[in-house]
C-alpha cells in the first residue's frame, strides 16, 4: 500500500488547527511577503483540519504570522 504524502497546505493546516486561541505559527519567507501571506490565507481555506478554525494571517517584522483567533460555531440541527 502506498502512503500518501501531505501537501504543504495540509501540514500547515494541521499545525494551525492544533494551536490554542492566541497562539501563532511564524514563517520566514523571502520575496514579496504580502503576496506570500495572500497565498497562505487562500491555501488554508480548503484544508479539512482548518475548516472550523478562525485565523488571522499577517506580515509582522518581515515574517508571516498565522494566529488562531477562535473557532467558528457550527449550526445544530433543529
Amino acid at each position: 500500500m502506498a502512503v500518501k504524502r501531505k501537501s504543504k497546505w495540509e501540514s500547515l493546516g494541521e499545525r494551525v488547527a492544533q494551536l490554542k486561541d492566541g497562539e501563532s505559527v511564524v514563517l520566514e519567507r523571502e520575496g514579496n511577503l504580502a503576496e506570500e501571506a495572500r497565498k497562505i490565507r487562500n491555501g488554508l481555506y480548503g484544508i479539512k483540519a482548518c475548516i472550523l478554525v478562525r485565523r488571522m494571517v499577517k506580515v509582522v517584522g518581515g515574517k508571516i504570522a498565522i494566529t488562531r483567533v477562535g473557532t467558528w460555531q457550527t449550526l445544530g440541527a433543529f
